[in-house]
């Protein structure tokens, strides 16, 4: 089933990517905003000696603008990728590590006319599996669990059920909504990733100073002049609260918009999925099985609770064996708050779907 036959799944796609450019067009606004009276000049005089009319030098701002978006889609696909894979320890599988597993992933990923993914193991008893998208190659991510669990025909209609994800693209749009929720959650620690320098107090004041005298050269102001000190004060105080809260906004429209295509989606693969392997029993079979195995797992691995995670995995427990995020109206045992991008169909639901297909055939 390919994404053009599936309204439901584009309009919720499309909802989804909406919310978060429209996020990263927020920011990438007040950035030109900001630094506006010191690129204009520079603008006009570069525009003057290219000889452009002064109409067209005055949308500067314009490229400018979509080039930042485009920038910061990037960056968070690169980074949610870099971050999720890290947060489970997912190790690379190769043909040497893992014969079989790249053998059948290799295969469907032929069949499904897509590329063929990275393929990565995470060592988690709890099966279950996810794909990622965007930045680089294509990812699919299984644990150890699921492959000592299924194998044959059931194995195929999992690994299938993943393509689907990167067929249809969902798996990209998925993996750019988890990271407005997860930033605003302080699920992300950007400055860690940054190196020690970057929670330097030091290092924040020299910028903030470099910023100050930059911004007083370029308007041609005196840097002591208390008016221009007092308008920049006042301004970064503006940008830091009102961006906060418009960034809160943001965040709670593109979880509300994730969520919608996080229950959507998985139903869309699994007949994708289906229809790959063109086996829908073999698939239900697997979900029965992999839920039950789930249920008599004993233990959870704290450190492989990742909330981002349990969005796009198979089922939506993540890679630990109990839930301890909660329900998903987004609150958690520990009495925290937490932002989720996760809402998946409940399990019996999707099998009974899958068996009304195995009585169609």
């Amino acid at each position: 089933m390919s994404l053009s036959s599936d309204r439901g799944l584009a309009v919720r796609m499309a909802a989804t990517l909406t919310a978060v450019v429209a996020a990263n067009a927020l920011f990438a606004g007040v950035l030109v905003y900001l630094t506006a009276p010191w690129l204009d000049s520079l603008a006009r005089r570069a525009g003057d000696a290219a000889g452009l009319h002064p109409a067209v030098t005055a949308l500067w701002w314009l490229p400018l603008s979509g080039g930042l978006v485009a920038a910061c889609v990037w960056a968070q696909l690169r980074y949610v990728r870099s971050e999720t894979l890290g947060a489970v320890d997912a190790e690379r599988a190769t043909a040497d590590s893992h014969p079989e597993l790249d053998r059948r992933v290799t295969r469907l990923a032929a069949q499904a006319s897509v590329p063929t993914p990275a393929c990565y193991v995470v060592d988690s008893e709890t099966p279950n599996s996810f794909a990622l998208d965007g930045v680089g190659r294509p990812t699919l991510v299984v644990s150890t669990g699921l492959l000592a669990t299924l194998d044959g025909d059931r194995l195929d209609a999992v690994l299938a059920h993943e393509l689907a994800h990167l067929q249809h693209r969902d798996a990209t749009v998925m993996t750019l909504a988890s990271f407005l929720p997860a930033l605003t959650s302080d699920r992300y620690s950007l400055l860690d990733s940054l190196g020690p320098w970057a929670r330097s107090r030091f290092v924040w004041a020299f910028a903030l100073c470099a910023v100050y005298l930059v911004g007083a050269v370029a308007t041609g102001t005196n840097p002591f002049d208390p008016g221009y000190a007092f308008g920049f004060v006042v301004g970064l105080a503006a940008v830091v609260v009102v961006g906060g809260v418009v960034l809160g906004v943001f965040a709670t429209a593109a979880v509300a918009a994730a969520r919608r295509l996080s229950h959507y989606r998985e139903f869309a693969a699994d007949d994708a999925g289906a229809a790959l392997t063109g086996d829908p029993a073999a698939l239900a079979d697997a979900l029965a099985t992999l839920d039950e195995e789930t249920a008599s797992t004993p233990s959870v691995d704290k450190r492989l609770a990742y909330d981002e995670v349990r969005g796009l995995c198979l089922l939506p427990h993540g890679f630990d064996a109990a839930d301890e995020a909660g329900d998903d109206d987004g609150t958690a045992d520990d009495g925290e708050f937490h932002v989720e991008t996760r809402s998946h169909p409940p399990t019996d639901e999707r099998i009974a779907r899958l068996r009304e297909l195995v009585e169609k055939q």
